[in-house]
């Protein structure tokens, strides 16, 4: 007689079961909270990169005296600050220039030194794939009296008026309101077209920090505290605009 097969019943106990079907789906997030983490590491799209474009520099001194202060250095100055600020959020961090130097031999376009140093900056933005990027400069006037901080955006860009107005509700509370305590003055929002804003693929701003014309004004972009709430203001306008995409 062949042998008869035997059933084995295997019983369970139901709690034994969650628990075990539990830590299986436990198992299975941590795998695949591993593995986004290694794409995102390794998928270039997903680098979250700001470009900081510190005007002029080297030659190119922009508004000012040399025998007061120039603008190619207030705009240094207030790039680096604006850098650390955003290193602290997690972003990488793109600068045109880190040095006072100008960038009219990174283009090769044949063109004035001028229009080359342009457009050696325009590349730098296009080729990084910025979140957004910030163009630094310093404004001055025929009138004394002009002052205050202005962000400019693309005529017809509206996520580049987004981000001009957030980044200049933001100077309105921590350099007009808290800093400087002057609820009278307020950041203003024009578009302009601007090479940088016009010859870029990414929504961008160039920010005039002040009036180096403005006797009083011109004391405070010689303020390291003045410089680095600026700086602080232009980061916490650009994280709100990403928020709210």
């Amino acid at each position: 007689m062949g042998k008869k097969s035997r059933i084995y019943v295997i019983k369970l106990d139901r709690k034994k079961l969650i628990l075990l079907g539990t830590i299986i789906v436990l198992i299975g997030i941590i795998a695949f909270l591993k593995s986004s983490r290694v794409s995102k590491i390794f998928n270039p799209k997903d680098r979250q990169i700001i470009v900081i474009d510190p005007g002029h520099g080297g030659i190119d001194g922009g508004t000012g005296d040399r025998n007061d202060i120039l603008e190619k250095d207030i705009n240094l100055d207030v790039g680096l600050k604006l850098k650390k600020e955003l290193l602290v959020e997690g972003f990488e961090v793109i600068m045109t220039r880190e040095k006072d130097v100008s960038l009219e031999e990174l283009s090769s376009i044949k063109a004035s030194r001028y229009r080359r140093d342009l457009d050696a900056r325009k590349s730098i933005i296009n080729e990084n794939d910025p979140l957004v990027f910030v163009s630094i400069h310093v404004n001055s006037s025929k009138k004394s009296s002009a002052r205050g901080i202005k962000i400019y955006h693309f005529p017809n860009s509206m996520e580049g008026q987004r981000l001009a107005e957030s980044i200049a509700k933001s100077v309105d509370i921590h350099v007009y309101d808290k800093f400087l305590k002057d609820t009278s003055l307020r950041a203003e929002v024009l578009s302009e077209n601007f090479y940088v804003l016009r010859e870029t693929k990414y929504t961008g701003v160039l920010v005039e920090v002040g009036f180096i014309t403005n006797l009083e004004e011109n004391k405070l972009l010689k303020d390291r505290k003045y410089k680095e709430k600026v700086a602080f203001a232009i980061k916490k306008g650009i994280l709100e605009y990403l928020s709210s995409d």
